[in-house]
């Protein structure tokens, strides 16, 4: 409830002016009458410069004012329990508050004054409770977790923020982070692994857990204990098994003639997810890198694209050498006035909405080749790759440096050679690999190089 206090004066006698705070107004003789809503609709303006006061028969203290404008305002007046002079309450107009709701608010502002609280500062403590309320929420404590100096330098930080939105505040936004128990934290599990799968329910749990030990340790909102701890994923979602799919030699082919169009005006009708798509296959790049990549960090004269470390997993800098029909790729895509090489508003941001593109690809993989493709991902392109290049001969080492992976123990550490001409190398060679799966070649045409190893 809201009150509007004026300055304290006695009930207005017959022609006696008072003082509100902005000047002395003459007011007319006090009436008083039993209302309802036809007597107050039938209540008359004021005279110019005067307002009438109007008190209710059937309860004491409340009344009326009517202005030169005809606005009615609902108030109560007394004297607060302890205190000589009266207080007047502005309860609000009328007809935006019924008189029913006045009643009501007239009867609580009178038991404050009577019980000797001021209704302003009821008012003040009630904002001031709902302020801490608001501030301990579980909404306030993943808010402060996003915009914490840490979250801008984390490469998957939008990914973050869009799943705490999407997954934990539309459950625990409002309400208060140190009550949500253990019990709160499975049902979350279990519902999100059933609408979303095991590793979304894994990974809001990781999340929740992320969020409640940096409450704990800036101690905000009253917070002692994660609710998320000695909970184990695998004890309340469905089986968590690694993916392995893997496109076929046949299912490359029809993504990568799917992903293809025709050129109008100079750019190609699928563009920017159908090159995009190919790019993937081709560099074994993880999704994100490909869709933010720069032309400021793409070499075309030496045929390397570097990915900045900040976009990486691994926090170090990833170098990717680029095969022909990568640069042949890159090279037939439009140049805008913004950076971004995959865009969707000239180069000024990169693309994004991943789904749309997938979905045009299987619609047109399934009129090629009926059904299409199923049950595949942008992530079973690079797994896929990855695969190859082992069939190719490529070294572990070496096709692990391909696509991104960090050196482990003491080759960290020692060994700072790039190992990029190796790296370019498998990259080639799968290439031609992949050029011979769109491309068939004759059956009496062997590839020399397929046996050799990097």
């Amino acid at each position: 409830m809201t009150w509007l206090l004026c300055s304290p004066h006695v009930a207005p006698k017959d022609n006696v002016p008072f003082r509100d705070g902005f000047g002395t107004i003459p007011m007319t003789t006090a009436q008083r009458a039993i209302f309802t809503d036809r007597y107050l609709k039938s209540l008359k303006p004021a005279p110019a410069g005067k307002r009438i006061t109007h008190w209710d028969a059937a309860k004491s203290s409340f009344g009326c004012r009517i202005t030169e404008r005809g606005v009615v305002s609902f108030f109560v007046m007394r004297r607060i329990h302890g205190k000589p002079k009266p207080v007047r309450v502005v309860l609000g107009r009328y007809p935006e508050i019924s008189l029913a709701t006045a009643r009501k608010r007239a009867a609580a502002a009178l038991g404050d004054l009577v019980s000797g609280v001021h209704p302003k500062e009821r008012e003040r403590a009630q904002q001031l409770a709902e302020a801490r309320q608001q501030a301990n929420t579980f909404a306030a404590l993943a808010d402060q977790f996003l915009r914490r100096p840490a979250a801008a330098k984390q490469r998957t930080a939008s990914a973050i923020e869009k799943n705490i939105k999407r997954h934990l505040i539309p459950r625990w936004g409002t309400r208060t982070a140190a009550e949500i128990k253990r019990s709160d934290v499975i049902a979350m599990l279990e519902e999100i692994d059933e609408k979303s799968g095991p590793y979304m329910a894994a990974k809001a749990l990781a999340l929740a857990s992320s969020i409640y030990r940096f409450g704990i340790t800036r101690e905000l909102g009253g917070i002692e204990s994660n609710p998320c701890h000695l909970i184990k994923p695998s004890e309340f979602v469905s089986e968590m098994a690694p993916r392995q799919r893997v496109l076929t030699n046949s299912e490359i082919a029809l993504v990568w003639r799917a992903s293809q169009g025709e050129i109008r005006n100079g750019i190609e009708s699928t563009y920017p997810g159908g090159p995009f798509t190919r790019f993937l296959l081709l560099t074994a790049v993880r999704r994100n890198e490909a869709a933010c990549m720069a032309w400021s960090e793409v070499n075309l004269a030496d045929a390397l694209w570097v990915i900045s470390a900040h976009r990486t997993k691994g926090g170090a800098p990833h170098e990717v050498p680029l095969s022909g029909m990568a640069i042949d790729l890159l090279a037939s895509l439009p140049r805008f006035a913004g950076d971004f090489v995959f865009s969707a508003n000239g180069g000024h941001a990169p693309i994004k909405g991943f789904g749309k593109f997938k979905d045009t690809i299987d619609e047109r993989a399934a009129e090629l080749a009926p059904p299409g493709l199923a049950g595949w991902r942008f992530h079973d392109l690079r797994r896929s790759a990855r695969t190859n290049l082992s069939s190719l001969g490529v070294t572990p080492f070496i096709a692990e440096l391909v696509i991104g992976h960090q050196q482990k123990g003491v080759h960290k550490v020692y060994d700072v050679h790039r190992y990029q001409s190796e790296k370019r190398e498998a990259l080639e060679r799968w290439a031609s690999k992949l050029r011979s799966i769109i491309e068939p070649p004759p059956a009496n045409v062997v590839d020399i190089k397929a046996g050799r190893a990097v």
